[in-house]
C-alpha cells in the first residue's frame, strides 16, 4: 500500500476470550517500533462496530494515508464502511475471535498479528474480495461469510445469548457453544415454506429446515457447510436442506463433519450461480 501515516484500529476487547485484546497489544507494539501512530476504537455495545467504521470510512480515511484496521468485528465493520460516503475504504484484517470462520475460509497461512500487520503494510494495493448482500422490505444487510434462515438462524441465536457462551468468555474457556446450541435446535425448529428463484428457475420447498447463502466454506466456528464456496469467484453458493427426522439429520451432520459429502445427500439441494 502507499506510505500508511496511521491505523484505525476497531477492537471488541472482549472478543476470543481475551485474544483480540493480545493480538491488538502485539500490533501497537510493532506499530510503536516502527514509528507509525495508530489510534485505538473500542466497541463497547452492539452496532458500535458498525457505526465507528462508517465514521471512520466518513472521514476519507484511506484518501488520507491512513487505513482502518480490523481486529476482530469484521461483519459489523463492512457493514459500517459498505453504508458509508466510501464504501471501497480498505480493511486490514487480523483475526482475534472465537470462530474466525473467514481466517480458514481464505486459507489464511498465519494468525501472527505482527507477520500480518507487516503484511498489510506492504501490500501495494488492496485484494478485492466479493460481499453478499441481504435485503427485505425493513432491512439491508452485507455478509463476509453467509446468511442462514431457519435452523443455522436459530443455532447462532440461541450462542450469541447463551449463558454458556457467557461463561467460557468469562473464564477463557476453548469451547464451541454453537455445537452445544445446535443440539438444542433440533428439538425446537420447525420446517417452513421457500422459493428460490435462480436463473429464470424457481424451485419450492414445502418443508425447508436448513438454509444457507454463502460466499465462504465455513460457519459456525468451522463447519463446512459448503467446501466448494470461496469469496474471490464472483458467485453466490446457496445450500437447502429439507426436514429429515432427527436420526437422518444427525448422520447428515456427521458427513458435513468428516468428508463434505453432504452436498450429494437426496435431501439437500445445492447451487453456485
Amino acid at each position: 500500500m502507499e506510505k500508511t501515516e496511521k491505523i484505525e484500529i476497531i477492537l471488541n476487547h472482549h472478543a476470543g476470550s481475551g485474544r483480540a485484546q493480545k493480538a491488538c497489544n502485539k500490533v501497537t507494539d510493532f506499530l510503536k517500533q516502527i514509528d507509525i501512530s495508530y489510534e485505538i476504537h473500542l466497541t463497547k455495545c452492539d452496532g458500535d462496530g458498525q457505526r465507528i467504521a462508517k465514521q471512520l470510512a466518513d472521514l476519507q480515511i484511506a484518501a488520507a494515508n491512513s487505513m482502518p484496521l480490523i481486529v476482530c468485528t469484521l461483519n459489523p465493520t463492512v457493514n459500517g464502511v459498505k453504508s458509508s460516503n466510501y464504501p471501497d475504504t480498505a480493511l486490514g484484517y487480523i483475526p482475534g475471535g472465537s470462530g474466525n470462520d473467514f481466517c480458514r475460509g481464505i486459507k489464511l497461512k498465519t494468525k501472527d498479528p505482527v507477520i500480518l500487520m507487516q503484511a498489510i503494510l506492504s501490500l501495494k494495493k488492496p485484494r478485492m474480495i466479493d460481499v453478499g448482500k441481504a435485503t427485505s422490505k425493513t432491512f439491508s444487510h452485507y455478509f463476509i461469510n453467509n446468511i442462514g434462515i431457519g435452523f443455522d438462524a436459530s443455532t447462532v441465536y440461541y450462542t450469541n445469548h447463551s449463558e454458556r457462551k457467557s461463561l467460557c468468555i468469562n473464564l477463557g474457556l476453548v469451547s464451541n457453544p454453537y455445537f452445544t446450541n445446535l443440539l438444542k435446535v433440533l428439538k425446537r425448529q420447525k420446517a417452513f415454506g421457500l422459493d428460490v428463484n435462480y436463473q429464470q428457475h424457481q424451485k419450492h420447498f414445502d418443508s425447508a429446515y436448513v438454509v444457507v447463502a454463502t460466499n465462504h466454506p465455513y460457519f459456525g466456528g468451522g463447519f463446512a457447510i459448503d467446501p466448494t464456496a470461496t469469496p474471490f469467484n464472483h458467485h453466490l453458493n446457496l445450500v437447502v436442506v429439507k426436514k429429515i427426522s432427527t436420526p437422518k439429520l444427525v448422520r447428515l451432520l456427521t458427513r458435513l463433519l468428516t468428508n463434505g459429502s453432504h452436498l450429494q445427500d437426496k435431501n439437500v439441494w445445492h447451487i453456485e450461480c
